[in-house]
């Protein structure tokens, strides 16, 4: 059985493969390691496999009304739990979502508890199940101790720690390794992505694709270096809601962090001239998340790594 849609984890994929072909299913899978490595991709073609009407030892056909539904997302038998799912309960934004709320899995619940469409298994995929408040997870344990036959629960997470202690216990746990940077390069380069841009951005990721993806996609830190002016026209331009600026100037501390190591890393800069800006970005990012002015906080950060490259 193999999982060629998801690059970089091969033990992952045999530890699953290893599953179908026992048909020996857990109720509940607790899939862990960083942001943008492929879990949440796993998943849905794990759920693929389970679903297909004419699986083989090499996996689901991908040719069966099941399996199509499954890559266009309206498979009547899976629920794929996430911003997006809940923003649609709620009839709110999808970037405003960042607790998962009881309501949302009660919801699922109730889905969960109905006989399967067409009569194989009923799944749902949480991603960022850390995210689920104390409410949420408890209306979550009841079905995990007391498991319905054919369904199964596949829980996608980068914060085991943050889940209660019950819910992993009785989950069976998949772990995912971070990307090799050929592996992030190759994704990008799928994704469209021209290939020096590619080359260029594939290590600043540190093995996460969705991270890489975000800086080869983005203007920084190239936007905060191009004038003594760029630093404070990059925050006069953030968008006006908060939330979105917030996001925006994460992804830019990001983006400057990894460049300066990169071009340390690269000669390009010693660590003298490096240490005090990583130490500036590394407190930036706590005053942000401590609801910090986002302007101010971009303001200083494209200032602080332009002084990387100040004389000694």
């Amino acid at each position: 059985m193999t999982f060629g849609k998801v690059k970089g984890q091969a033990r992952a994929a045999k530890i699953l493969s290893g599953l179908l072909e026992s048909d020996r299913i857990p109720n509940a899978l607790l899939f862990t390691g960083m942001d943008g490595i492929g879990k949440t991709l796993m998943a849905v073609e794990f759920a693929r496999a389970l679903l297909c009407q004419d699986r083989s030892p090499a996996g689901a056909c991908g040719f069966c009304s099941d399996c199509l539904a499954v890559d266009r997302r309206n498979h009547p038998d899976l629920a794929l739990v996430n911003a997006q799912y809940q923003a649609l309960l709620e009839e709110k934004e999808p970037e405003k979502q960042k607790i998962l709320h009881i309501d949302t899995i009660c919801h699922v619940r109730r889905d969960m508890g109905m006989p399967s469409m067409l009569g194989r298994w009923k799944i749902a995929v949480i991603e960022n199940a850390h995210r689920m408040n104390a409410s949420a997870a408890n209306a979550l344990l009841k079905n995990l101790e007391e498991p319905i036959p054919r369904s199964l629960w596949v829980l996608v997470t980068s914060g085991r720690e943050q889940l209660p202690r019950t819910i992993p216990s009785r989950c069976f746990a998949v772990p995912f390794a971070p990307l090799a940077d050929e592996t992030v390069r190759a994704i990008l380069e799928d994704q469209g992505v021209d290939p020096e841009r590619a080359e260029a951005v594939a290590g600043l990721g540190e093995g996460s694709a969705s991270r890489a993806l975000e800086l080869a996609a983005g203007e920084y830190p190239k936007a905060l270096r191009a004038g003594p002016l760029a630093a404070f026209q990059a925050a006069d331009n953030l968008p006006r809601e908060g939330y979105l600026a917030r996001s925006q100037v994460e992804s830019a501390l990001f983006a400057l962090s990894q460049d300066l190591r990169l071009k340390h890393l690269q000669g390009a800069l010693s660590f003298a001239q490096v240490e005090r800006p990583l130490r500036e970005l590394v407190r930036l990012r706590q005053a942000l998340r401590s609801n910090a002015d986002a302007k101010i906080v971009l303001t200083l950060a494209g200032l602080a790594a332009e002084s990387a490259s100040a004389p000694l």
